[in-house]
């Protein structure tokens, strides 16, 4: 990816951070090697933008953002994107806030709610363009809880890891039911690691 000296630098402060907050405040992360950062959490996060184009503007919501992964990720990279951060954590959301702060960027929001109780909320209920959850739940729990986001046209992406087949199955019923159907599997292969590191990115739409 072509990222400017800008740009890196502002990974490199929230890598800094996460270390801090995970060291004296917060558990945010058993990954904490540069090197595990930059692949496992960086990289991983960017893998989006391989597998599928985002239109410039969209509107993302990032579910169970945690650490503020993969919204935060994906808001330095592409600055255009205007991005919500979800989680039922309010200290990890004080983190991502932190974080925004610290970076300086616009943009990009933070709400603290349940994805299962506030799905049906009017506010929210598919205002989304793009929709992303990474690691959160088994797909056809995962499913119900996220697609009510996403607009008329717009995407689910669901990351996980590799050799989910089976999960996949129960995927394609769990949207079935809701009017959406898994439309791609995108298989991602993250670079620099000694054990090849393989991660899975589920399409989902209508």
């Amino acid at each position: 990816m072509n990222l400017t000296d800008t740009q890196l630098s502002q990974f490199d402060t929230f890598a800094q951070m996460i270390v801090e907050w995970n060291r004296d405040r917060l558990n945010l992360t058993r990954l904490t090697s540069p090197q595990q950062i930059a692949v496992l959490h960086f990289l991983d996060s960017l893998s989006l933008l391989h597998a599928a184009t985002f239109p410039i503007g969209s509107v993302c919501l990032d579910v169970g953002t945690g650490a503020g992964l993969p919204g935060i990720a994906l808001k330095i990279a592409r600055p255009d994107l205007i991005v919500t951060l979800l989680d039922s954590t309010r200290k990890k959301l004080a983190f991502c806030d932190s974080v925004i702060q610290q970076l300086g960027l616009d943009g990009i929001t933070t709400l603290h709610a349940r994805a299962e109780e506030c799905a049906t909320d009017r506010s929210v209920e598919g205002k989304f363009d793009i929709v992303v959850a990474r690691a959160v739940a088994p797909l056809d729990r995962l499913i119900p809880w996220c697609v009510p986001f996403v607009g008329t046209s717009g995407r689910f992406f669901a990351m996980k890891g590799p050799g989910i087949a089976e999960e996949i199955i129960e995927g394609r019923k769990a949207a079935r039911k809701l009017g959406f159907k898994i439309l791609a599997s995108h298989e991602i292969a993250l670079p620099e690691m000694e054990v090849p590191t393989l991660r899975t990115i589920v399409e989902i739409g209508r």
